[in-house]
């Protein structure tokens, strides 16, 4: 394993100078620099190396983390915002030491939710199996739209890494449903951002109601992997829960005639959202495994969830899908369409894992390695990118599993192949990121943006990106993080 190379002073500032200080900012009991309880935060499920902090803290308030930042930015001590270690990335892997700011242990309230403009108000601990239950007891008409992730993974984590979510179809990614951020900057200021931005010291908690039309500094510190300031508030987007629900499974024959029964069905702007996976990645979901598609069978899988507010409205919209889906069987597309309880109940239970979100998917993480090509990607392209992603995967030997949605009712779509391994069989490592950068470079030449993005892809993203848009890049990250304090290293900074 990589150690990063112990410090024993920051910018003229000894190591024990550095803990002295975080005990008077956090207490003894809320800091760390022993090995046993920073290794944890060292690594992730992905082959991304390993790097060791030289301390964790758990902040109570935004109080210490002013006094903390202030002090870091002064002597140079890089800090990482840390939730639950539940992305896959190597994002919160401390590339060059430092301090880890672990928020999930006590910065993990529930602050406010608003039922008349439909939003919560969070801090960055804040769980999606804490939220729904929340909202499930005290306010069931409202929902928040959940990714496929487990119930102990952060909320703000992912709505300021745009993650997806059960209703992206619908809404699109979860960048696109933030209000209101308050963020702390490297000179220790706080700046609130959105509507919630009147008020010298506080915020109303019923003024995080939306983003504009004040200038739109949001984008400051959504995508930025916490290079550009810490948040300590975030208020999200919730929605009416309706009472009717429905989701229909249908089964596509023919490896790349998924492609267009996901873009039309998304076109009807009737369905909730829409996901696909390939073949291997339901026989690996039901327990088998080392899933072989074979001859005959379907290719894909795909979910397309429904709800309505009435019996007679969720009757419409199913109406709808049908139509369009009879439409896509006679112009040729071999597709069966299933009950989806029915067929939970008939082959495993584990299936639901994929309809009662948020939930553990046992089958991605019964081992210890994970990593994927998570991208954002042109949607007329998705025949060509399952085709050569599929060869990929079989030229190495590996399942193909394949991971598919469209967003914003088709304005694009995800692209996402996953790989799942032994994270300690020697050797495998080195392997498996052989076959993950292929279908990078491939993906990467299609036009595909990788998200929640390793250094290592970054690196590869840059010979491409505009030249100017790297450069007002740069003179962003200066301005925002002069010393290089927030989360350094991130896309090569």
């Amino acid at each position: 394993m990589t150690i990063t190379k112990e410090k024993e002073d920051y910018n003229g500032v000894s190591k024990e100078k550095v803990y002295e200080k975080l005990v008077q900012i956090f207490g003894s009991t809320n800091i760390s620099q022993r090995a046993v309880d920073l290794y944890p935060y060292s690594y992730d499920m992905t082959e991304c190396e390993p790097h060791m902090p030289d301390f964790v803290v758990i902040p109570e308030n935004k109080e210490q983390l002013i006094e903390l930042v202030k002090f870091c930015n002064t002597n140079i001590i890089p800090i990482v915002p840390y939730i639950t270690g539940n992305n896959v990335g190597g994002l919160t892997i401390p590339e060059k030491g430092g301090i880890i700011i672990d928020f999930s242990k006590k910065m993990n309230k529930i602050l406010h939710i608003n039922e008349n403009m439909m939003y919560a108000l969070l801090e960055p601990g804040v769980t999606f199996g804490q939220l729904k239950k929340h909202l499930d007891t005290i306010y069931p008409h409202l929902r928040y739209s959940y990714p496929y992730a487990p119930p102990y993974a952060g909320v703000v984590g992912n709505a300021i890494l745009s993650g997806m979510n059960n209703l992206s179809c619908k809404i699109g990614s979860m960048g696109d449903s933030i209000n209101g951020l308050e963020v702390i900057t490297a000179d220790g200021q706080i700046a609130r951002i959105g509507s919630c931005f009147y008020g010298k010291d506080e915020a109303d908690k019923d003024s995080w109601f939306c983003r504009y039309p004040m200038p739109d500094l949001m984008g400051i510190f959504v995508n930025w992997q916490g290079m550009t300031g810490l948040v300590t508030k975030c208020a999200v987007q919730l929605w009416p829960n309706p009472p009717y629900n429905k989701t229909f499974l249908v089964l596509v024959k023919g490896l790349t005639d998924v492609a267009p029964v996901i873009r039309e069905v998304g076109k009807t702007d009737v369905v909730d959202d829409i996901s696909a996976v390939s073949t291997e990645v339901v026989k690996m979901t039901v327990e088998i495994p080392e899933p072989e598609k074979y001859p005959g069978e379907p290719d894909f899988a795909a979910l397309f969830p429904i709800s309505g507010k009435t019996k007679k409205l969720l009757d419409a919209k199913s109406e709808i899908v049908l139509d369009k889906l009879n439409e896509l069987k006679k112009s040729g597309k071999n597709i069966i369409i299933a009950d989806v309880d029915e067929f939970a109940k008939i082959f495993n239970l584990r299936v639901r894992c994929h309809l009662d979100l948020p939930a553990v998917l046992l089958s991605l993480v019964e081992y210890s390695g994970l990593t994927w090509f998570g991208s954002y990607a042109p949607t007329h392209k998705l025949e060509h990118l399952i085709k050569n992603v599929d060869e990929i995967f079989h030229k190495h030997n590996v399942p193909s599993f394949v991971y598919m949605k469209i967003m914003k009712s088709g304005h694009y779509g995800i692209f996402r192949p996953i790989i799942r391994y032994n994270k300690y069989k020697e050797g495998e490592e080195e392997r498996i990121h052989t076959l993950l950068n292929e279908i990078t470079e491939f993906c990467i030449s299609e036009g595909c943006i990788p998200y929640k993005t390793p250094i290592w892809m970054t690196e590869k993203m840059r010979k491409k990106i505009n030249t100017g848009w790297l450069h007002l890049f740069e003179k962003i990250k200066k301005c925002m993080d002069p010393n290089g304090i927030f989360n350094p290293g991130r896309w090569n900074t």
